[in-house]
């Protein structure tokens, strides 16, 4: 998966002063099949096949499904929805040229993928956040915490990335993408008064979801270190001098701790989940806040790189829940 901001800032470092011909001559010279555009297709296949599989598995085996499991699924299928959507019009545009032969309408779509790219973000987010509030507030968490507020959590999530990313990137495509597009002829291109947008998405849909996923580990991290720690010997004696009825009124709550395990590990879930952003969301954050905000431009390898960590983040999805799977317990 490309970093959408990226590719913007990569076509918006070509030479403006080319003509369409000449800018179309460099783009069909390009094409090709270069190592960088099989690495992208076998990526996106390998992640086409796990995150079905996963899938499969849960239609298959509902005993996987559970309302911590209703964030991971939500995960595979907008990951399964961007790499359908936008992994083959970029591999096609590199290999001869896509949005130029193709139109206006292609360009169109290639913009929504730029707000479709979000919401696999936001889905890392909501796993953390689910565990920080299961090892804070567990009693709750248990009983409030059902498949259907996950399923309404993941649906509001959605509606939320498409209301506030949505019309900026309408309105870049009716007022400024036009000009630019029958200029270049280049998807990739944007122009110079819509740049103000990708500094507030960088900040509000990029680095501060990827903060709150690191944030959210260590907390996590805190609360399970601290609920191991041997307690006092006061709060031992204290707890021996309850009496009869006290201990009779502690009991329904113990109980729903005794339930059967879960399918999967939550803590290996977003263990997997936060080592993941570590290594493939936060590289290409970092290299485009510098690039965005400090016009310090890393070489194209560089970027390739970043980028390329980047995709593999929906390989690592998947494999996260096949890591974290544990037996289940028969009834």
């Amino acid at each position: 998966m490309d970093h959408p901001n990226i590719t913007l800032l990569n076509s918006s470092t070509h030479n403006t002063t080319a003509t369409d011909s000449s800018v179309l001559t460099l783009r069909n010279s390009a094409a090709g099949w270069t190592a960088l555009v099989t690495l992208k297709l076998l990526i996106s296949v390998v992640s086409v096949l796990l995150n079905s599989a996963v899938l499969l598995i849960h239609y298959f085996i509902p005993a996987y499904i559970n309302p911590f499991s209703v964030y991971l699924l939500a995960l595979y299928l907008a990951n399964l929805f961007y790499i359908l959507t936008s992994r083959p019009m970029e591999i096609l545009d590199e290999l001869y040229g896509l949005y130029p032969n193709a139109g206006y309408p292609v360009c169109m779509l290639y913009l929504y993928q730029k707000v479709s790219s979000i919401v696999p973000v936001l889905f890392h987010v909501l796993i953390s956040l689910n565990r920080v509030w299961a090892v804070t507030f567990p009693v709750s968490y248990r009983e409030r915490h059902t498949r259907r507020l996950a399923v309404f959590i993941c649906l509001g999530i959605v509606a939320y990335v498409h209301i506030l990313n949505l019309p900026p990137y309408l309105i870049d495509a009716i007022k400024y993408y036009p000009a630019v597009f029958a200029k270049y002829h280049d998807c990739g291109h944007i122009s110079t008064n819509s740049l103000d947008f990708p500094k507030a998405d960088e900040i509000i849909n990029r680095l501060l979801p990827t903060c709150i996923v690191l944030v959210s580990y260590v907390f996590i991290i805190v609360k399970r270190w601290k609920r191991k720690t041997p307690r006092s010997n006061q709060v031992s004696t204290s707890r021996s001098t309850r009496t009869a009825q006290e201990m009779y009124a502690w009991q329904p709550a113990r109980k729903m701790f005794n339930r059967p395990r879960r399918a999967v590990k939550p803590f290996v879930v977003v263990s997997v989940t936060t080592i993941s952003v570590l290594i493939c969301y936060l590289p290409v954050q970092v290299i485009f806040f510098l690039s965005l905000f400090y016009r310090i431009n890393p070489p194209r390898n560089v970027y390739s790189a970043v980028t390329t960590l980047y995709s593999l983040e929906m390989i690592v999805d998947p494999l996260m829940w096949i890591c974290s799977l544990r037996r289940i317990r028969k009834p």
